[in-house]
């Protein structure tokens, strides 16, 4: 007779201070006044080496920033991300909040359809990674995986987005991916 029931390992969550998103480098993190964490990302490029572009994200409030707020805003580099992190650590009274569970695939193929959709407007233009930057930290995924999915994406919406390649004098191959314009409703 077994006086004792095995019940299943719970698995661990990853403390906060510890949990880097796949595909993201966090050189920074900043605890807010209750202890929630505040980080500062960048995209982990092919090299190991961090991207240009940066991010922060709140694990309290779940606020994310990627671009500066300025007439014409820009990618925050680093110390403007470290600056809004900072800021934004400073006055923020979120509870710390659990590590924001990897989406399935369809999950985040959906979240990178919703924001091309949400950035369309009356023009053509190139699309980059970057441009998804405020969704690193709840996307989990690599710049290769995201890549790859721009594909499916322009093979089930043609009218959303194009991938066109060209191949230059050298050989060289590249690939663009171009948002589609929005088209003008009609009545």
């Amino acid at each position: 007779m077994n006086f004792f029931r095995h019940s299943p390992a719970i698995p661990q969550q990853p403390e906060p201070t510890r949990w880097t998103p796949e595909g993201l480098l966090v050189p920074v993190r900043y605890a807010n006044l209750v202890g929630a964490h505040v980080l500062l990302y960048a995209r982990a490029l092919s090299d190991g080496q961090a991207s240009s572009d940066h991010g922060v994200h709140c694990l309290g409030c779940t606020r994310s920033w990627a671009m500066t707020d300025s007439t014409y805003p820009r990618h925050l580099d680093f110390q403007q991300g470290n600056e809004r992190a900072a800021e934004h650590a400073s006055a923020c009274r979120a509870l710390p909040g659990p590590i924001p569970a990897r989406p399935d695939d369809a999950t985040a193929v959906g979240m990178l359809t919703n924001r091309i959709a949400r950035s369309r407007t009356g023009f053509e233009f190139s699309l980059h990674i970057a441009e998804f930057a405020a969704d690193r930290v709840l996307l989990q995924r690599t710049d290769t995986w995201i890549y790859q999915q721009f594909t499916g994406i322009a093979d089930r919406n043609p009218d959303l987005l194009a991938v066109t390649t060209d191949t230059t004098s050298t050989g060289t191959t590249h690939t663009y991916h171009q948002v589609r314009p929005r088209q003008p409703a009609t009545t």
